[in-house]
Formats: C-alpha cells, sequence, structure tokens
C-alpha cells in the first residue's frame, strides 16, 4: 500500500449536488468544499510532500546505507560475532533501503527484500531483536534524513501527518522479515533434533566407540554429568507428550537431559551426579508424567547405556495399563521377573489361579487378596480398605483357597497368589502391553 493511496474516496456534498442540477450549462459557480474535502487535500497535499522526499532520498540510497550499517556494526555485537561478510550486510541493508523508499514513494510495496534480510541473519545466527533493531535504525536514519529536508514548515507539517503512513510501512517490512526469520530458525530447529535423536540413538544402542561417545555427549549437553539415567515414557493415541516441560523442570534442578520420541515412546537421559540427584530426576518425572514412565538405574559408563533403557522400559510395564505414574527399576522385583517373561507369566497365574480364574465373582474376590497383600496380612485392615466387615475379608479369603487350593496363611502360597495377581495387574490377558523383544532391544529406530 502506498501513501497516495490512503484517505482518498469520492465525496459529494447534498447542496453541491442540487446546485449542479440547476445551474445553467454557461454559468459561472462556485462551490464551497465540505469539511472532508479540506481533509481530502490536506491529505493529498502532505502525501505529495513525503512522497517527493523519499523520491529524493533515492540518490542518497548509498550514503543512507552507510549510515545504517556503521550503526549495525557499533551498536550490535551480534553481527560482529557472526561474521557476516561485509559485502553481503551492505548489499542487504541498500536493498532493503531502496524498496523502503520505493514503498513510500507511492510505487508498489515488495516485501522480497524485507524476507530476504530475515533468511539471511538467521542463516547467520543474528538474534531476531538485532534484525528487528537493524529496522529501527533504517528507519531512523530514513526519518531523520526527510526531517532535515523539509526546508518548509509546511513541509514538515505535511511530513508529520504522514508519520504514521511512514512507520506503518517499516513496521510491515520488519514483520516480513521476522517471519522469514522464525521459518529458518524452525528448520534449523528441526534439523538440530533429528540430529540429536540420531546421536542419542547411537548412544543407547552400544554401538558408538568410546572416543565417540565423549563426543557425543559433549554435544548434548551431558559431558559435565558423571552418572546418568535413561526414562521411557508411553506416548498416547494421539501421540501427546507424556512428559510436558520435563527438559526445563530438570534443568531448574541444575541437571542436564536430552530427550527423542521414538516409534510409541518419549526417551531421555538425565545426567547426575549424586545418588540424590537421580532420586530428584525420579521426583521431577512423577510430577508430570501423563502417562506410564519407567527410570533406569544409575549407570556411569557409556558401555552401560543400551542395559539401561531395558531398564526404563521393564520398569514402565511394573505399572499397570491407563494409570499414570513413574517407577523406578527396582523398586519391584517380582513385578520386572514378571514383565520381562509375560508367557511364562501367563502360564504363572493360569496355574495358580485355576478356577478361580473363570468365577462369577473373580473381581471381588482378587480385589480381597490385593487388599490383604496391601494391608501386610492384616483382615481388619484390608476390611478398612474395602469398606466392608472383617469377616466378608475372611470369608473371601476362604472362597479364594477353596478355588485355587492355595491359603493366604501358608507363606509359599502367600508367594504364589501374589505373583499371579501381579500378572493379572500388570499383564492384559497375561499379555505384555509391549512386544518382549522390542523390550530386550539393544537397536532403536528413531523418528525424524
Amino acid at each position: 500500500m502506498s501513501l497516495s493511496s490512503i484517505g482518498r474516496r469520492p465525496y459529494f456534498t447534498a447542496g453541491f449536488c442540487a446546485a449542479a442540477q440547476r445551474r445553467p450549462a454557461a454559468a459561472v459557480y462556485c462551490v464551497v468544499m465540505s469539511p472532508h474535502e479540506e481533509v481530502v487535500r490536506n491529505n493529498d497535499a502532505h502525501v505529495s510532500t513525503t512522497e517527493s522526499l523519499c523520491r529524493e532520498l533515492m540518490a542518497s540510497a548509498d550514503a543512507l546505507t552507510d549510515t545504517v550499517v556503521a550503526q549495525i556494526l557499533t551498536g550490535e555485537h551480534a553481527y560482529v560475532e557472526a561474521a557476516i561478510p561485509d559485502g553481503a550486510l551492505r548489499q542487504i541493508v541498500t536493498v532493503n533501503i531502496e524498496a523502503l523508499l520505493r514503498c513510500m514513494a507511492g510505487e508498489s510495496e515488495s516485501l522480497q527484500a524485507a524476507r530476504d534480510a530475515g533468511r539471511l541473519k538467521a542463516e547467520y545466527g543474528i538474534p531476531l531483536a538485532s534484525l528487528l533493531h537493524a529496522y529501527r535504525l533504517a528507519g531512523l536514519a530514513l526519518w531523520d534524513e526527510m526531517v532535515s529536508r523539509s526546508s518548509t514548515r509546511q513541509q514538515s507539517e505535511h511530513l508529520l501527518r504522514a508519520s504514521s503512513d511512514v512507520w506503518g510501512i517499516i513496521d510491515r517490512f520488519s514483520s516480513a522479515a521476522a517471519e522469514a526469520y522464525r521459518a529458518v530458525a524452525d528448520e534449523r530447529d528441526r534439523r538440530n533434533q533429528h540430529t540429536r535423536s540420531v546421536m542419542l540413538l547411537a548412544l543407547l544402542s552400544g554401538e558408538t566407540p568410546a572416543r565417540e561417545a565423549v563426543s557425543i555427549l559433549r554435544t548434548l549437553g551431558l559431558a559435565d554429568a558423571s552418572r546418568f539415567v535413561v526414562v521411557c515414557a508411553e506416548l498416547d493415541a494421539e501421540g501427546s507428550d507424556p512428559l510436558p516441560h520435563i527438559d526445563a523442570r530438570v534443568r531448574q534442578l541444575g541437571l542436564p537431559s536430552t530427550w527423542s520420541t521414538w516409534s510409541a515412546e518419549l526417551v531421555g537421559v538425565i545426567g547426575c551426579r549424586s545418588d540424590a540427584d537421580e532420586a530428584s530426576a525420579l521426583r521431577a518425572v512423577e510430577a508430570v508424567t501423563g502417562s506410564r514412565a519407567g527410570i533406569s538405574r544409575g549407570f556411569s559408563g557409556v558401555a552401560d547405556a543400551p542395559r539401561a533403557l531395558r531398564e526404563a522400559r521393564l520398569a514402565l510395564e511394573c505399572l499397570p495399563q491407563g494409570v499414570a505414574g513413574a517407577h523406578r527399576y527396582g523398586a519391584a522385583p517380582i513385578d520386572v521377573l514378571l514383565v520381562s517373561q509375560p508367557e511364562r507369566a501367563s502360564e504363572l497365574a493360569a496355574t495358580v489361579f485355576g478356577a478361580l480364574a473363570d468365577s462369577t465373582d473373580q473381581a471381588h474376590l482378587l480385589d480381597t487378596l490385593d487388599a490383604w497383600f496391601a494391608a501386610d496380612g492384616s483382615t481388619a485392615e484390608a476390611a478398612r480398605i474395602l469398606h466392608c466387615h472383617r469377616n466378608t475379608v475372611g470369608y473371601r479369603l476362604g472362597r479364594i483357597e477353596q478355588l485355587t487350593g492355595r491359603s493366604v496363611s501358608r507363606p509359599s502360597d502367600a508367594v504364589a497368589l501374589y505373583a499371579a495377581l501381579r500378572v493379572h495387574r500388570l499383564l492384559s490377558d497375561g499379555r505384555s502391553s509391549r512386544d518382549p523383544a522390542r523390550l530386550a532391544a539393544t537397536s532403536l529406530v528413531a523418528v525424524a
């Protein structure tokens, strides 16, 4: 949009139209301008003044470029550190100043120069704030020069009235540059994330030579950590982040981390210095998880990374399906044993439960058994948990013994019943929710 296109529209007063209808063909008449017509005339005057100034300034584009480039290099250290070639910076400033002046002079608006500037500075790693500051410097240089060339009071007034239009054009240019900058930055972030994902895959696969592993740890920001834990969190059907803002949360604890999405899980490595750091990492995961998450034991050597990944996956399986929470490997050894061998575990449950599996009151009986173990074998406490009479608990335990041939009062039977109950709670239909071969896999497939 040029300055000359602003504020123009036909406007006729009723008096003017009536007078036009009554006057003779050769009559001499006088028309009094309406307030709106006066505004349009004044607008045309200040637009014309501004556009004339901009056309004059086209001849001084090189001098203006020198001024702006000098101000950029003096006031923005980011340009010096980024080592943009002097010719490239000067060229992009010149092209943008000329494009701004053409637009302000009433020519068609093209934002291509601004987009090119945004892409160039993003590629060189110039901060977005520095890019926008450069446009403010260019705008101020143009405005100061326009003010200095307004030799009469009337020209100055016209320029003042056009100021909002002038700065509006500069704002559109800077917005276009920022949009192009963000597009390049987003694409670079995607490439960097993919590279980090591949590096993390290599680290956890155990196929990385020790010499290369040091370089990978440095790139992933984990070089200063003496110990590590692996975290594995389950993605839902929509692929939602199962650990929102986990990177920021562990960073607040002073712990470095790196994360990547692989197949149906989010996998991460958190750097630690002590057992206390490992406990803090577990609490951080517990605080944000929206699904099942498993955490490995701590390890110090890169060669132990594949084992830690298997531990994190097994720890995840130690939580019932549909339950959000975090589980540390080793916190429930029997559960680990069961989920690591789901087929054998299902055979165990079928053998131990026997006729109970087909009983119509299976759910009540298993809930009672669960409560009895949670109450450390106290019938009274189990009744309190179940909100029933203790005699009801006793009856149901007797019913379990009748169906299974096993009594909770005998330690060996109690162990068998507990293991079968955990199989029922953890493995749907006696099977793991994940392929057991995948739980033990040492090779991974990264999702780009």
